[in-house]
């Protein structure tokens, strides 16, 4: 497996052979596009999650994925939507959204709302998928201690829709 990634990042790094991933250095997202169907070009979760977690958090991948929204939360202003039911989950491939694009996707910036409305669908969502670092807090500081999601930042309401 890790033969096969390292020859997909190999054809997706080299300039002459295009392809719909990219490796990037900007966790920028594109601006406004459609996401397409996911009948072609589309990466899963775990696909996401394990082209990011090579390239660390140096670098990330670009592209369109599709997961099941499992689970849905919010901290420090920013919504959560997690492809796993445990976000700490090493295969969790996490959606990190401004309350204004999930005011512009569901209609409600609500928790509870945001919650009922996408808990058990699936989504597209166009973006780079990046390795975070997250720190465990004690008394409001950071420990030693941490850990690395993978987060696809969603700024725009045309990178993410709803397909069921």
């Amino acid at each position: 497996m890790l033969l096969a990634a390292l020859a997909f990042l190999a054809e997706v790094a080299a300039p002459a052979a295009p392809s719909h991933i990219q490796t990037m250095r900007s966790a920028a997202p594109p601006h406004a596009f459609q996401p397409p169907s996911c009948n072609r070009g589309c990466l899963s979760a775990v696909e996401a999650v394990t082209y990011a977690s090579y390239l660390g958090d140096k670098a990330g991948v670009a592209g369109t994925f599709e997961m099941p929204v499992v689970g849905v939360g919010q901290q420090d202003g920013l919504f959560y939507l997690n492809s796993e039911r445990d976000y700490r989950d090493r295969n969790c491939l996490t959606v990190a959204m401004t309350p204004a694009a999930v005011l512009a996707l569901v209609g409600t910036a609500d928790p509870d709302q945001v919650r009922k409305r996408l808990r058990g669908h699936r989504i597209l969502v166009r973006g780079v998928a990046q390795q975070v670092r997250i720190n465990f807090m004690a008394d409001g500081k950071p420990t030693e201690k941490y850990y690395y999601q993978v987060h696809v930042r969603v700024a725009e309401p045309g990178q993410i829709r709803v397909t069921s």
